[in-house]
């Protein structure tokens, strides 16, 4: 299954952060803002997978156009893909 929220990408002066504004405390960085969007992603699947141990009740997501943004800033949707059990690696 594979699921979307917003997020907001930052440039810092040693990278980008991205942070996936509705899973509190999910965010990513990297050099690049492909690494950081990338950190970002594989955060956001491990978040909504603790979640989903213990209730599955994930948070509404915010809509792109209610995101007011700073000086700087970009939005975006991020999709997190969620491995399904008993897939072979």
């Amino acid at each position: 299954m594979t699921y979307y929220y917003p997020a907001v990408i930052r440039k810092k002066e040693d990278g980008y952060r991205v942070d996936v504004i509705d899973l509190e405390d999910c965010y990513g960085e990297g050099k690049t803002k492909e690494e950081a969007l990338e950190d970002a992603r594989y955060a956001g699947v491990n978040w909504l997978l603790v979640e989903s141990e213990e209730s599955m009740d994930f948070p509404r997501q915010t809509h792109l156009d209610d995101i007011v943004l700073g000086e700087g800033e970009e939005k975006t949707m991020l999709a997190f893909l969620m491995p399904k059990e008993g897939w072979d690696e």
